[in-house]
């Protein structure tokens, strides 16, 4: 095994025991696990994996409460993913950008990184993703009241699933009834 091929195996390693961690509720050993990470994939010149971890990090960095430090995260991954030219790398950090603001309150930033991100996802055909980040949305618009704009978020995403699919009938139908006793 080759130095590069130990040293990818090794990113893996730490990459797969973040997320284990992240999933099982241990942020702080999800943290350090990602800063590794992002250690070594920086000293190797490996920028979409450096990135990947910022934008993990930012994840764990919000779980944990430290709101300025997931958004500097995820500025870092950001930027690694836009000069790379990785438009699902970046649509992810944007939706992952919402939620942070959204956590810190800052809902017309929130509001408008989840309308980039959406928009990233439809452009690449990644219409579960975008269903999810519009699904986000609705949710923010719920909480704040803006009942037009959520309902419109929410068939927006639905417009991302299968037309067969029982889901999206259901829902459509139910988002009819209202107007029906008009």
């Amino acid at each position: 095994m080759t130095n590069k091929d130990k040293t990818m195996s090794k990113m893996e390693k730490l990459q797969k025991e973040g997320l284990e961690a992240f999933r099982d509720g241990n942020y702080e050993l999800a943290q350090s696990r990602f800063e590794a990470l992002l250690e070594i994939a920086e000293a190797e010149g490996q920028p979409v994996k450096a990135a990947e971890a910022l934008n993990d990090l930012g994840v764990t960095r919000k779980q944990l409460g430290d709101l300025d430090g997931a958004m500097e995260a995820l500025r870092r991954a950001l930027k690694y993913y836009q000069d790379n030219d990785d438009e699902l790398g970046e649509a992810k950090t944007l939706g992952n950008f919402g939620m942070v603001e959204e956590a810190a309150e800052k809902y017309e930033d929130s509001i408008q990184s989840y309308l980039d991100a959406a928009s990233i996802f439809e452009e690449l055909g990644e219409t579960e993703l975008a269903t999810f980040t519009w699904q986000a949305l609705s949710k923010l618009q719920l909480r704040q009241k803006d009942w037009l704009n959520a309902i419109a978020s929410y068939e927006r995403g639905l417009d991302n699933l299968p037309d067969n699919s029982v889901k999206k009938k259901f829902i459509k139908n139910l988002l009819k009834a209202p107007g029906k006793f008009m």
